[in-house]
Formats: C-alpha cells, sequence, structure tokens
C-alpha cells in the first residue's frame, strides 16, 4: 500500500502504513543496504552494530559549530547515494539547532532518531535525557568519543588561550560556562573508562563543577541500525524534507 504524504504532517499520519509495516519486521527484515552518515563522536558506538548490510560514513563534530554547514554536507553525501542502490539512509543526527533543517533524498527514504540531540543516543532513550535534565538540567555531557573527537570545556580553554592570556580565556570560558553545574560522564560500555575518567575530571575540577558518571546504553544505537524504526524514529519518504515541526510534536 503506498502512503501519499503532503510535506506538512508528522509521519505518524502520513507514514502510519510504512511504520506499522516496519515494526512489524524483524531485524532480518530491515532494509538490507544501508548508508549510514554520522557524527564521529558516536563511531565507536555505531559500529558495534556493523553486520555487513551498512555502509558508514563519519563527519567531523566542527559541523555542530557551523549547523548552516551541517545540511549542506548531509545534502551533498544523500545525492551521491542517489545513484547507489542503497535501501534507506540512516542519520546518526537529531535536530542538532536545525543543521539537518531542508535535508532531503531524491531515492531513498530518510531515518532519523527523533531526537533534539545525541545525548539521548548515548543515554538510551530520549526518556532517559529528560530525566537527567529534570534532575540537573546545567550539565555538560561527554562520552570517550566526544573527548577523542569533539569538543570539551578543557580543549575550549586551550583554544582560546591561543587568542588570549590565560586569565582572559578563563574568563571567556567561565562566561560560556556560568549556566553549567555539572560534568556528565557517561559510559556506554564500549571504551575503558579508566582511560577517559582523569580528562574528564579535569574538565569538572578547571571549572569548579560537580563530576558524575552515568550509566549509558548502546539500546538506542542498535535501533538506529537494527531496527525497528518506531515511535522514536521519523521516516521521511523520497523528495519530503526535513522540518522542524516533525521533531516538536507528540
Amino acid at each position: 500500500m503506498d502512503v501519499k504524504c503532503n510535506g506538512t504532517l508528522w509521519w505518524s499520519e502520513c507514514f502510519q502504513e510504512r511504520r506499522n509495516m516496519v515494526t512489524a519486521k524483524s531485524a532480518e527484515e530491515i532494509p538490507k543496504r544501508l548508508l549510514v552518515l554520522a557524527c564521529a563522536v558516536m563511531e565507536r558506538e555505531i559500529r558495534q552494530f556493523q553486520n555487513g548490510r551498512a555502509e558508514f560514513r563519519f563527519f567531523d563534530y566542527g559541523l555542530h559549530r557551523t549547523p548552516e554547514n551541517m545540511a549542506k554536507t548531509l545534502q551533498i553525501e544523500i545525492d551521491q547515494a542517489a545513484k547507489e542502490e542503497y535501501d534507506g539512509i540512516v542519520l546518526g543526527y537529531g535536530l542538532c539547532s536545525n543543521g539537518i533543517v531542508g535535508v532531503s533524498s531524491r531515492k531513498q527514504p530518510l531515518i532519523i532518531p527523533r531526537i533534539h540531540d545525541c545525548i539521548s543516543l548515548f543515554l538510551g532513550s530520549s526518556e532517559s535525557y529528560r530525566d537527567q535534565t529534570a534532575r540537573q538540567p546545567g550539565t555538560y555531557y561527554l562520552t570517550s568519543g566526544w573527548i577523542e573527537k569533539g569538543q570539551t570545556p578543557l580543549s575550549k580553554y586551550e583554544d582560546y588561550s591561543r587568542s588570549y592570556d590565560r586569565e582572559t580565556a578563563m574568563w571567556v570560558l567561565k562566561e560560556e560556562m556560568k549556566h553549567y553545574t555539572r560534568i556528565a560522564m557517561i559510559d556506554t560500555g564500549v571504551a575503558d573508562l579508566s582511560t577517559y575518567r582523569n580528562y574528564a575530571r579535569r574538565n569538572a575540577d578547571l571549572l569548579g563543577l560537580q563530576y558524575e558518571e552515568l550509566q549509558g546504553s548502546l539500546s538506542f544505537f542498535k535501533k538506529l541500525l537494527w531496527g525497528p524504526w518506531d515511535k522514536d524514529f521519523l521516516i521521511i519518504e523520497k523528495d519530503q524534507s526535513v522540518f522542524q515541526d516533525i521533531f516538536m510534536e507528540s
């Protein structure tokens, strides 16, 4: 059964039939050839679920600092994928400051986690992220990949110190981080936490913030690659564009 969409409705209305079909499928029946486009900070977590059916391309975290470039970069890859026989394109991104707004595919459906940023992926669900936000909203999250390939308070301080003296660099960082009260290191189990613990603590010590370690989960990443693509996902059919409202509706 074909489901038509006018491009203005949330996928639960436009693609309800497709969702019912997908959620009923086992992992083996999820589209056989996927292209996965994701942020480099989650590469280790995503590669836990490589099964020979997916091709991975990871992009520099710096795209988050210029959201207007994120859509352009992803669109180039998606357009290139139209020349290949992929069954679907999975985005390892959330709304990300509207960084994926406007992205569309001419050939394959886009599968996108229905989240605002990737912390939900690392914690295992949007519910877990909301719980943490309610408990302590001023939290700066770290993961092993974030430390290796992303940006941390310590790395920001070093960057600022190249342009300013140390005292000014610290003032700039503290102004930027003044609403944060906690540094939380998420352990998803893909790396030895002891390798990263000292560095994570140093971030908290630098700013005099509380330090805490949180148990993460790979469950959201597993669903991203293997399904089922249920209510936690958006399925954007070919020739439809990603727009902000689809992430806002309940």
